[in-house]
């Protein structure tokens, strides 16, 4: 299991970017969480299996098909969050 953070730059907010982000990590049976940024970003941390979490974060980068991702800032994170689900924060 790995545990990443990101934020996602670009034309992310007013696009339904959060709910394809929720989308694609419970269909890949992902953990965590989503929201949007004051600063007009989204970010999200995410946790799963290697792999999954992988092609979910390169997913997520090549965006949605009404956003336009122009930079995402990826990191790992030590430790694991134990999210129950994948939800989108206020």
């Amino acid at each position: 299991m790995i545990h990443y953070h990101a934020i996602v730059k670009g034309r992310v907010q007013g696009v339904g970017f959060r709910y394809f982000v929720q989308g694609e990590a419970i269909n890949r049976g992902m953990k965590g969480w989503v929201r949007n940024t004051d600063e007009g970003h989204v970010e999200l941390k995410v946790e799963g299996e290697q792999q999954a979490v992988l092609d979910f974060l390169d997913r997520v980068q090549k965006g949605s098909p009404f956003s336009k991702v122009t930079d995402m800032q990826m990191e790992p994170l030590t430790g694991l969050g134990h999210y129950k689900d994948f939800r989108i924060r206020g």
